[in-house]
C-alpha cells in the first residue's frame, strides 16, 4: 500500500512553496505532519477559530445565534464576501454572519462577529483547548491596516482600504506576514487538531458542533484539498492573502472514517500587481497541488 505521508512529503517537496501540513485520523487520533509546528499566517482560516468562539459564548448566555445585527456603514470592509456590496440596513442573525464567514469567507461579517466576541477571547479559547500556536489578535480591518503600513488607531473609511489595495501590493515584510503572536497564525498541527476537535464534540456541545460542520458543508470554495474528493466528502474553510494559500477541514470517507487536515502554503514570488495571467496560472497550480494532497489523504492515509 502507497504510504500517505511519503506521497504527500513529495508533492509538497517538488512544490517549489514553503508548506506546513498535518493530518489527523480522527477516530484513532493517529497523525501524520511535514514542518506541521512551523507557524504559518493564517490568512482567512482564522474564522473557524471565532466560529468557535461565537457557539461558546451563546452557550454561556451573552446573546443567542438567532439574535440579529444591523449592517451599518462602518462595518464595510474590502476583500472577500458579498455584504459589502449590500445596501446598509441589512439586518442579519448572527448565524447568517457566521454562514457568509465561513462559506463565501466574508470579511464584513467576520468583523461584525469579531466586534461581538472579542478577538482576545477567541485566543483565550485556543488555549482553553490546549491549542497553544493558534492566534487571532486581528480582524480583516487589522491585518489590512498592517498588510499596506496603515495607522492602527486612525480612522479608515471603506474608500481608504479599497484605495490602499488599489495603489500597491500587499508587502511581504509587513505585519501581514508576520510569523508570531502578534500576527493570526497558527501551525498546520493545531489547526488539524481544532477541526479534530470540533468533529469528535470537543470544542463545544455535540450540537453546536454539528452546526460548525454543517455550516463548512456549505463552503463555496472547493478548488483546494477538496478538489479531486467526491461531492459533499468536506467540510473545510480556505484562506488568502498574497502569496498564502491555505485550507483547513475535514474529509468524510465513510462513517467513522474522519481525517482533520490543515494545510499552509507560502510562495513570495513577485508577481504584477492586480489581475495577471500570472496570478492565475499560479492559482491553478497550488489548487491542484493541494487537490493532490486531498486525493492522496483519502487514497493512502490508514
Amino acid at each position: 500500500m502507497p504510504d500517505a505521508l511519503g506521497r504527500i512529503a513529495e508533492l509538497l517537496d517538488n512544490s517549489g512553496l514553503e508548506t506546513g501540513f498535518a493530518a489527523i485520523a480522527v477516530e484513532s487520533g493517529a497523525e501524520i505532519a511535514l514542518n506541521g509546528e512551523t507557524l504559518f499566517p493564517t490568512a482567512s482560516t482564522f474564522k473557524v477559530p471565532v466560529m468557535v468562539e461565537i457557539y461558546a459564548q451563546a452557550r454561556a448566555g451573552r446573546f443567542a445565534i438567532t439574535d440579529r445585527i444591523e449592517f451599518i456603514e462602518p462595518h464595510r470592509i474590502i476583500g472577500s464576501g458579498v455584504i459589502q456590496a449590500l445596501g446598509t440596513g441589512l439586518n442579519p442573525t448572527i448565524r447568517d454572519l457566521m454562514m457568509l464567514m465561513i462559506i463565501v469567507s466574508d470579511n464584513t461579517a467576520t468583523d461584525i462577529l469579531c466586534d461581538l466576541v472579542g478577538c482576545d477571547n477567541v485566543t483565550a479559547r485556543m488555549r482553553s483547548l490546549g491549542l497553544a500556536d493558534i492566534h487571532v489578535p486581528l480582524p480583516c480591518r487589522g491585518l489590512f491596516r498592517r498588510a499596506w503600513n496603515m495607522s492602527m488607531t486612525d480612522t479608515y473609511s471603506y474608500a481608504d482600504f479599497k484605495a490602499a489595495s488599489k495603489a500597491a501590493p500587499m508587502a511581504f515584510s509587513s505585519g501581514a506576514y508576520a510569523r508570531d503572536g502578534s500576527n493570526d497564525t497558527t501551525s498546520a498541527l493545531d489547526m488539524a487538531r481544532l477541526l479534530a476537535m470540533i468533529a469528535q464534540n470537543e470544542a463545544g456541545t455535540a450540537d453546536d458542533c454539528a452546526d460548525m460542520i454543517a455550516i463548512m458543508e456549505y463552503q463555496h470554495y472547493q478548488d483546494r484539498v477538496p478538489r479531486f474528493l467526491p461531492q459533499g466528502s468536506t467540510a473545510n474553510k480556505t484562506g488568502s492573502l498574497r502569496g498564502l494559500r491555505n485550507d483547513t477541514g475535514l474529509i468524510r470517507r465513510a462513517k467513522g472514517d474522519t481525517i482533520a487536515y490543515g494545510l499552509f502554503t507560502l510562495d513570495t514570488t513577485e508577481l504584477p500587481h492586480g489581475n495577471s495571467r500570472q496570478l492565475v496560472e499560479a492559482n491553478t497550480r497550488i489548487g491542484t497541488l493541494m487537490g493532490e494532497v486531498g486525493q492522496a489523504l483519502w487514497d493512502d492515509f490508514r
